[in-house]
């Protein structure tokens, strides 16, 4: 059974299911791994959301992919070999995002420039 028909059948949040069966502090470690110092993390956060004029539930315009692109430039200045690889950059970013209040996500990124 998928979380989402779990949820609906024993009406037990998602996030809930998520925390009980894959470990709360297993899908935050992924922030870890990623290995932003706080300034960094400050970076990213001044990057993707105007935190001065929404500091709670910030929003972003700007796509992940580009988000993801400017974190590894983050990190390649302490450790020229970081990556994202495969899921990696979206676990980290929704780590991010429930660790820093930002509740939505720009998906559209056609004629975005870095």
């Amino acid at each position: 059974m998928r979380f989402t028909q779990a949820s609906t059948k024993y009406g037990i949040p998602k996030g809930t299911l998520y925390d009980n069966i894959l470990g709360k502090s297993k899908r935050m470690m992924v922030l870890e791994e990623a290995g932003l110092n706080s300034n960094e993390e400050t970076a990213v956060l001044e990057f993707c959301c105007d935190i001065s004029i929404s500091p709670y539930n910030r929003r972003t315009k700007k796509s992940l992919n580009v988000i993801l692109n400017f974190v590894e430039k983050l990190r390649r200045k302490r450790d020229p070999g970081f990556v994202f690889t495969g899921l990696s950059g979206f676990r980290w970013w929704w780590a991010f995002c429930k660790k820093h209040s930002i509740v939505s996500l720009y998906f559209n990124d056609e004629n975005e420039n870095e």
